[in-house]
C-alpha cells in the first residue's frame, strides 16, 4: 500500500501541474447574444484590448484578464444596451496555484481568469419622438415634458452616423482589413466629427448614413481574395479600397464641415455634455477626450457669458471710455480655467501659439467666483502701455480663435 501511494504522489502532482498548460491560455471564446432584438453591432473592452461583433448572435475571441469586460451594443434602429462582466479564477487554476507550478504567472497576466461563456445583454429601445416623456422617468410623478424636439431628434442621428462610422472603422482593424496606421490617421482627420469643440473641424457631410460594416467588410475581403488570385490588378485593388475608406472616414478633405453651434447657455452647455457622454458609451472616444472636450464647452460658456456681461456694461455706459495710465494698471483677460495647474499650464500654451502678442507680458491669475458652481481661474496678462494698446491686442488674438477682453491688470 505505502508503495501504491508513493508512486500516486508524483502522478497527482504531475496531473496538476498539468494544469497550468489548460488554464494559461491567453485567450478564452465568448458568446454574445442580445436581447429582445438580434444583429446588433458591439463593442467588447477589458484591461487588455477591446474587440467588436459586427452582428449578435456571435461568437468572439479576447484576451482573458483580472479586469471585469465592459460590453455596448446597438442595432442599426437605435436599441442599445450595456453590461459588464466580471472575471474568475477558475477551478483548474486554483488547483494550479495549489501546485505552485505557473499560478502566479497565470493570475499576474490574466490568463487564469474566465469570463462568462455566454452573456446575454438586453437592449432598450429608442425614446418614441411621438410620446411625452416624463423628466423623471416613468413613474417619477413629477410633471410631464414636451415631445422630443424634432431638430434634436435630427441631431440625435446624425451622431448615431457618425459614430458608426467610427465603430466600423475600429472594426476594419479588428478584422485587418486595416493597418493600425490607416486607422490612427483616418480617425485624427477626422476625431473633430466627436470632439467638434476641441478639435479642428473633420470632413463635411459625416452625418450621412455610411453602408453598413458587414458590406465593407465583405467587399474588402473580396478585393484582398481577388488580388490573391490575380483576379484584379493591384492598382485596381488600391483605387477601389481607397476610395471605401475615403467615403467612410477620408484623410484629406477638401471641404470641412461647418463649425458647431455657440455655446451660449447652461441648457446648450448640459445638452453637450450628454453627448459627450453617450459618445464615451459608445466607445468612439476615451475618457480623457470626454475630459477634455467637457472642460472646453464649460469654457465656452463662460467666455459667452463674460462676453454678454462686457456688453451690458458698455451698453450702459459703464465702460472705460478713457484711456488708463501707462504701467501696470492695464492689460488683457483671456479664458478661463478649473484650477490654477490648469491655467498656468494655457498660459505657457499661448505664449508659444502667439510669441510675437505676448512677448514680454506677465501673467496674473484673477480667481472669478460663480455662483452655485467652483470658483475658476482667469488668465490676465501685462501690463500693456493703454486701454488703446490692449483692445488691439485683443483684435489681433481674437483673429486668431483666442478670447481676449482689454481689463485693468496687477501683479
Amino acid at each position: 500500500m505505502l508503495k501504491i501511494n508513493l508512486l500516486g504522489i508524483p502522478l497527482t502532482l504531475a496531473f496538476l501541474s498539468g494544469c497550468a498548460q489548460v488554464v494559461s491560455g491567453d485567450t478564452e471564446d465568448i458568446l454574445v447574444e442580445t436581447q429582445p432584438k438580434s444583429g446588433a453591432q458591439c463593442v467588447l473592452q477589458n484591461g487588455r484590448g477591446s474587440w467588436a461583433l459586427l452582428a449578435t448572435p456571435a461568437n468572439v475571441t479576447l484576451l482573458r484578464s483580472t479586469t471585469p469586460l465592459t460590453i455596448s451594443c446597438r442595432t442599426a434602429d437605435g436599441w442599445i444596451g450595456s453590461m459588464t462582466a466580471d472575471s474568475k479564477i477558475s477551478t483548474l487554476a486554483y488547483a494550479d496555484a495549489v501546485t505552485l507550478v505557473g499560478g502566479a504567472i497565470d493570475t499576474q497576466s490574466g490568463a487564469a481568469f474566465d469570463y462568462p461563456e455566454r452573456v446575454s445583454l438586453t437592449l432598450q429601445p429608442p425614446p418614441d419622438a411621438g410620446k411625452p416623456r416624463s423628466v423623471f422617468g416613468s413613474d417619477g410623478g413629477r410633471g410631464i415634458a414636451a415631445p422630443l424636439d424634432a431638430a434634436a431628434d435630427r441631431a440625435r442621428g446624425i451622431d448615431d452616423n457618425i459614430a458608426t462610422r467610427f465603430q466600423t472603422l475600429r472594426v476594419l482593424l479588428d478584422e485587418g482589413l486595416i493597418t493600425a496606421e490607416e486607422y490612427n490617421s483616418r480617425r485624427g482627420a477626422n476625431i473633430g466629427a466627436l470632439l467638434r469643440y476641441s478639435m479642428v473641424a473633420p470632413a463635411r457631410d459625416l452625418g450621412r448614413p455610411a453602408p453598413p460594416p458587414a458590406e465593407l467588410v465583405a467587399r474588402l475581403k473580396y478585393l484582398a481574395s481577388a488580388y490573391a488570385d490575380h483576379s484584379i490588378t493591384a492598382a485596381e485593388q488600391a483605387a477601389e479600397r481607397a476610395t471605401i475608406l475615403d467615403g467612410l472616414l477620408p484623410v484629406q478633405s477638401i471641404k470641412r464641415a461647418d463649425p458647431p453651434p455657440p455655446i451660449r447657455d447652461s441648457l446648450q452647455l448640459a445638452a453637450e455634455i450628454g453627448r459627450i457622454e453617450r459618445l464615451r458609451t459608445a466607445m468612439v472616444i476615451t475618457e480623457k477626450e470626454a475630459a477634455a472636450e467637457r472642460v472646453k464647452v464649460t469654457q465656452l460658456l463662460d467666455s459667452a457669458i463674460a462676453a454678454d456681461e462686457t456688453a451690458q456694461r458698455a451698453a450702459s455706459g459703464v465702460t472705460q471710455a478713457t484711456p488708463l495710465a501707462a504701467g501696470s494698471g492695464v492689460g488683457i483677460a483671456l479664458n478661463t480655467f478649473s484650477s490654477e495647474a490648469q491655467a498656468k499650464h494655457a498660459w505657457t500654451a499661448l505664449q508659444k501659439a502667439h510669441p510675437a502678442d505676448l512677448r514680454g507680458l506677465r501673467l496674473s491669475l484673477r480667481k472669478v467666483p460663480r455662483p452655485h458652481r467652483p470658483s475658476h481661474y482667469r488668465i490676465t496678462a501685462g501690463p500693456v502701455a493703454d486701454y488703446a494698446t490692449a483692445t488691439a491686442l485683443c483684435n489681433s488674438l481674437a483673429r486668431a480663435g483666442t478670447t481676449c477682453e482689454a481689463t485693468s491688470f496687477t501683479d
